[in-house]
């Protein structure tokens, strides 16, 4: 008996770790690749013009567009390598559009207190890591196993159910920004709408780091 639980959990992980079929791949690629450069381009070189935003948008945002770019020559040649691309994308992606929602709370609207930068930057860190805490149980548990997925869907369940909790928490965190920008700022309707959007899509971005994971485990089993 003892046996069968490291062959159920390596079961487990051989179906969390799959790639992604060949004929989504580049179109898949291309879509996740259309927002940030539509927002991060616009928003480093929109006025006001500030050089060191400039560089922190643009920076991760090329790092991005080059590995994107090898997945769209040859994506038959990279498909374990796109685990590798949607993970970087996640992380860079969802860090770039919160430091994006910074620029224009203090580059645009003139806010002078660090309290949103220190709050969207600590609200990172926390969701993020949260986030990955429960993919983690979720993973040790059996959920993301195509054979027992029903045994473990109770268990997981939960833990799904508190993912859900954590991203309502972060959408209300969003809506309290907002709030310090029009308390610190320039109220401007329309940029704490930008923000606001711009945050959700860093929670969105968010969950594509967890490819990373999956291109992590299928190195070591190579």
């Amino acid at each position: 008996m003892s046996g069968g639980v490291p062959q159920q959990k390596q079961s487990t992980i051989d179906d969390f770790s799959g790639v992604y079929p060949l004929r989504m791949i580049r179109s898949q690629s291309i879509s996740l690749l259309l927002l940030p450069n539509l927002l991060l381009l616009i928003l480093a070189v929109a006025d006001p013009f500030v050089p060191i935003w400039a560089w922190i948008l643009l920076v991760p945002l090329g790092v991005i567009d080059i590995l994107g770019l090898i997945i769209l020559i040859s994506p038959q040649k990279m498909q374990t390598f796109h685990l590798f691309f949607l993970g970087v994308l996640g992380i860079l992606g969802s860090a770039a559009f919160t430091a994006a929602a910074n620029k224009l709370a203090y580059a645009t609207l003139g806010m002078t207190s660090p309290w949103f930068m220190l709050l969207t930057g600590a609200g990172y860190v926390i969701v993020f890591g949260l986030l990955y805490a429960i993919h983690i149980k979720l993973l040790r548990s059996g959920y993301y196993n195509r054979e027992d997925h029903d045994t473990a869907a109770a268990e997981g369940g939960g833990l799904r159910k508190s993912q859900g909790l954590i991203l309502a928490c972060s959408g209300a965190g969003v809506l309290i920004g907002s709030l310090l920008i029009k308390t610190f700022g320039e109220y401007n309707i329309k940029i704490m709408l930008i923000i606001m959007l711009l945050l959700l899509f860093a929670l969105a971005y968010m969950m594509l780091a967890g490819n990373l994971h999956k291109y992590i485990l299928l190195k070591r089993k190579a």
